[in-house]
This record gives structure tokens, C-alpha cells and sequence, in this order.
């Protein structure tokens, strides 16, 4: 094979599978990396991610007009409104636009080849991420920390455990280890989280928004004033150096227990840097730092490109990720 073969994109076909069938994404083989950080980061329920479902449609959209994308709406089942109803729903398009300078980059290419990765797949799972990235970061609904922070460390316990048990005071009053019972109560809860994920980030006024939540029966839900803690008129524009953050988080999660070889790279005359984070920091200079960013462009730019990305991983190693709610990724980044 040569190199230029070796180097070549494969096209992700266009799957139309509704995120809540991502199951039928499992057989894609261009999506085996997303679907290894999408299930660890964003899991959903019995740990299979809408995510890459979410990711293949927004690829599959990313140069279609907005009437082909209602077109194909149609055809998924994902809306029954109209075309004009459907044009007033923000859309934010996602960007490969920097596919050829990730292949014209030899630094990048040499060092995938030196992990033994496929570069196809690689570049899908550098593209969902990006598109994640940018999806909690920017004109994202605000969301009050505590007490989602309690709600998403229930819905990650839930999803394994093994028994339920309910107190008055200090007092045990119930208790199951019911596998059935247990399956039901998580599908709930899960049916619940989404619909609200929806509810809450749709484009209605806060008055439609309640009055929807209540005639779905999750009126208790507003009354325990998680509905009070979305500030649904505010928008949160997430830092750019926590943008970073957790791109480094969840490329350095993949790359774990990875190790890069240089006698797989065919150019043996090639200069090859197989640290993982310099590797990190040059993908997250090509995704998310090609327009001027200040200082890690001159990070970047004087030949240190790690050492910013160093400092961000320090700084952020003992802190709480922002809680934002994810516009087109239907979950809470936490």
C-alpha cells in the first residue's frame, strides 16, 4: 500500500440512524474510535452512546442545504413540523474544513502510522470530538452545578447498580435487588432525562417550556427546582482554555494504554515524536486553534507546543468541568 493510499479518508456512509438507535452504529467500522471515547465520556443507557448516532448524522448533514436536511428529517421520522417551523431551529454546521491540512501534515500522519491507527477511523474520532468540543462550548444553556452535578452521578450509578434502596430518616424502609424491577426503573429514569434534555433545549419560550414539562407529567420534577437552576434566556460561551482541556481529556483517554512503534512508519528517514502529549497538543492545534488564539499559537509557534497543554492539564487536574448543557449531544458535560 502506499503512502498515499495508506493516508486516504475513507467516506462515512450516510447510516439515517435516529440517536436514539444508535445501537445500529455498533457494526460501523469507521466509527470503532468514536464509539470508544463516546461511551466512556457521554454513556447513555446500558453504556451504548447516542453519541456516535448523533455524530454520523450531523457528518452526513454537513453540506446539505436546510431543505434537504428537513428532506431527510422527514424521511428518519426525527420531525413531523414543517419546513418553516423546521428553518427556525438554530443549526450550527460541522466543520471539516481542516481535513487537508490533517493529511498534508506529515508530523501527524507519521506519528497515527507509529500507533498503528487507522487514519480513517482516527480522523472520525478526531472530528466527533471537535464537534463536541464546540457543541458544550458555544451558545450553550447554562446550568446550576450542584444539583446537576447529583443528577449525573445518579444516572452514571444507575446504570450498574445492583439494588435500590430507599431510607426515611435514618431508617431502611425498602429495598430490591429485583433485576427486572431494577431495568424498569432505569429505562424511567432514562426516558426522562431525554425528554427533558429536549424539552429544555428546544427553542420554545420558559412559559412553553414548563407548561410542556407539566403536561408530561414532570411537574414535580420543576417543583424540585432543577427547572429553576436552567437559565434559559443566558447562554454560556465555554473558555477557550477549557475547550482544550477537555479535548486533551478525552484524546489522552484514548490514547491510554496505547503504544506508538516507529518501525511501523514506512519512511524510516522520517522524524517521528511518539510523546503523547505533544502528539495531543499538534491535533489540537490543526482542530480547534487554527484562527488566532493568542498564547498557544505562540506556544505552538516558537516550538513549544506541548508546554501550554502541559499547564492546562495541571491547572484542571483537580477541577470540576464546567456543567453545560450540550446543544446537539443531548447531555450534560460534566
Amino acid at each position: 500500500m502506499s503512502k498515499e493510499e495508506l493516508h486516504q479518508i475513507k467516506e462515512l456512509p450516510d447510516l439515517k440512524v435516529a440517536w436514539h438507535e444508535s445501537y445500529k452504529c455498533l457494526n460501523e467500522p469507521l466509527l470503532e474510535y468514536v464509539w470508544e471515547v463516546a461511551n466512556h465520556f457521554l454513556p447513555d443507557y446500558e453504556d451504548v452512546s447516542a453519541a456516535p448516532a448523533i455524530f454520523a448524522n450531523r457528518y452526513a448533514e454537513r453540506n446539505l442545504s436546510v431543505e434537504e436536511r428537513y428532506e431527510r428529517s422527514i424521511e428518519m421520522k426525527t420531525f413531523n413540523g414543517t419546513l418553516e417551523e423546521y428553518k427556525k431551529r438554530k443549526y450550527r454546521k460541522l466543520d471539516d474544513s481542516f481535513k487537508k491540512t490533517f493529511l498534508d501534515n506529515k508530523n501527524l500522519q507519521n506519528t497515527i502510522e507509529a500507533f498503528g491507527f487507522d487514519v480513517s477511523k482516527f480522523w472520525y474520532l478526531l472530528l466527533f470530538i471537535r464537534d463536541f468540543i464546540e457543541d458544550i462550548g458555544t451558545n450553550s444553556p447554562t446550568v446550576g452545578k450542584p444539583l446537576l452535578e447529583d443528577f449525573a452521578s445518579f444516572l452514571t450509578n444507575l446504570c450498574t447498580a445492583s439494588s435500590i434502596v430507599l431510607k426515611q430518616g435514618s431508617k431502611n424502609v425498602y429495598s430490591t435487588e429485583r433485576e427486572d424491577l431494577l431495568d424498569i426503573i432505569q429505562k424511567a429514569v432514562f426516558h426522562f432525562s431525554d425528554t427533558y434534555s429536549k424539552i429544555v433545549n428546544g427553542k420554545q419560550n420558559r412559559e412553553t417550556k414548563i407548561k410542556q414539562l407539566q403536561e408530561l407529567g414532570l411537574k414535580g420534577f420543576i417543583d424540585n427546582s432543577l427547572l429553576s437552576q436552567i437559565n434559559f434566556n443566558g447562554k454560556y460561551k465555554l473558555d477557550d482554555s477549557h475547550k482544550r482541556w477537555k479535548f486533551a481529556e478525552m484524546f489522552l483517554y484514548f490514547l491510554e494504554g496505547k503504544k506508538a512503534d516507529k518501525k511501523r512508519v514506512r519512511d524510516r528517514s522520517a522524524r517521528i515524536s511518539i510523546e503523547k502529549n505533544l502528539f495531543v497538543s499538534r491535533l489540537l492545534y490543526r482542530a480547534l486553534c487554527r484562527k488566532n488564539q493568542g498564547g498557544y499559537n505562540k506556544e505552538f509557534q516558537n516550538k513549544k507546543p506541548n508546554r501550554l497543554l502541559s499547564q492546562l492539564i495541571r491547572k484542571y487536574s483537580k477541577e470540576k468541568f464546567p456543567p453545560v448543557v450540550a446543544n446537539n449531544y443531548n447531555v450534560v458535560a460534566l
